[in-house]
């Protein structure tokens, strides 16, 4: 399948930006779709060293509702 990367047991089917922040949308093993997006945690943002953190999500309404909190 062309352009499809698979991080562990998820399988990104399509890449695309949304509020600025890219949004993977694939599959797990189960074949259950998904959202993830890589946010960094509030505390360490100025920190250029911060882990991010892969979040996932069932639904888009639910990606939205939390990019419009972590954005603003």
């Amino acid at each position: 399948m062309k352009g499809v990367t698979i991080f562990g047991n998820f399988t990104v089917m399509e890449t695309f930006v949304l509020n600025g922040v890219q949004v993977d949308k694939g599959f797990d093993e189960r074949l259950d779709i998904f959202y993830r997006v890589n946010l960094c945690p509030e505390n360490s943002a100025d920190d250029v060293n911060a882990l991010f953190i892969d979040c996932y999500y069932r639904s888009i309404a639910d990606l939205k509702r939390d990019l419009k909190d972590y954005i603003g």
